[in-house]
């Protein structure tokens, strides 16, 4: 499902956010880091619709795009250099499905996995692994790595900009450990979007991580011009300096499952 996300997603993405990324040459940024102001906003299929997008636009000049989720939760067990790791499953279908593993590891496409139980360990003090210097150690090596075999890399926050706090280590922190922008992703509406966008901006601005713009998805058709105005006059008004780059309309079919889909699912594929 998440293969027809992206591939329905960067058609629109091609013609509103060349801001990210130019036209068949470098981008003037390395990397930007997609976070959500909520759950179920589309963050992923955003995600890898700038990959998408990225890869075509630096086609002609050969450029390369990389991904990283730094954090993730949800994971799946696979195998790297014989042996067995747990990444995100978010990763792991970015990975495959760009073929990123000609140019680089999962094991640093997903370099941290927090499990279930890990966050009351990390604060009973029994894991080492998740202790400030420990945690930036990997994240930075991790995108190091990718950040030298790729010309631009989309980094993907888990959930909205505050989630990781427990540890320390909240979204907007991880991006601005990483001297990464942000770009934040919210669902179509005026008041309620802004007020779920504020408080995003808040945290980024708390940790010193700059926004590079908003995306807006899942509007309606017809409210999309309308959210974007108003969306951008809001940011305006209170003088934010962010710009809205894409007001994503919502597509019934990108949710029903296709043929492809099961037989991938029932063969345990992605």
């Amino acid at each position: 499902c998440s293969e027809r996300r992206a591939g329905g997603l960067s058609t629109v993405d091609a013609s509103h956010l060349e801001s990210l990324a130019s036209g068949g040459r470098m981008p003037a940024r390395r990397a930007i880091m997609v976070l959500a102001t909520k759950q179920h906003t589309g963050k992923t299929s955003v995600s890898l619709a700038l990959i998408q997008t990225a890869r075509k636009l630096l086609a002609p000049s050969g450029g390369t795009v990389g991904y990283m989720k730094p954090v993730g939760q949800q994971w799946v067990t696979v195998e790297e250099g014989g042996e067995q790791i747990r990444v995100d499953k978010d990763a792991a279908v970015a990975h495959h499905y760009f073929k990123l593993q000609e140019r680089l590891r999962l094991s640093d496409v997903s370099p941290i996995v927090i499990g279930r139980g890990h966050t009351k360990a990390f604060l009973d003090g029994e894991m080492p692994s998740l202790a400030a210097e420990a945690f930036e150690a990997r994240l930075t090596s991790a995108f190091g790595a990718i950040s030298a075999a790729s010309d631009f890399v989309v980094v993907e926050g888990t959930g909205h900009s505050g989630v990781g706090a427990v540890l320390g280590w909240n979204n907007a922190r991880v991006a601005a450990a990483l001297g990464v922008e942000v770009v934040l992703v919210a669902n179509g509406g005026v008041g309620s979007t802004f007020d779920e966008l504020s408080l995003n901006v808040a945290a980024c601005r708390a940790e010193k991580a700059d926004i590079a713009g908003i995306i807006i998805n899942k509007c309606a058709p017809s409210k999309v011009a309308e959210v974007t105005t108003y969306l951008q006059k809001a940011a305006d008004r209170f003088g934010w300096g962010v710009p809205v780059l894409a007001c994503v309309p919502y597509g019934d079919d990108l949710d029903k499952p296709s043929v492809s889909d099961l037989v991938h699912l029932f063969e345990g594929g992605f």
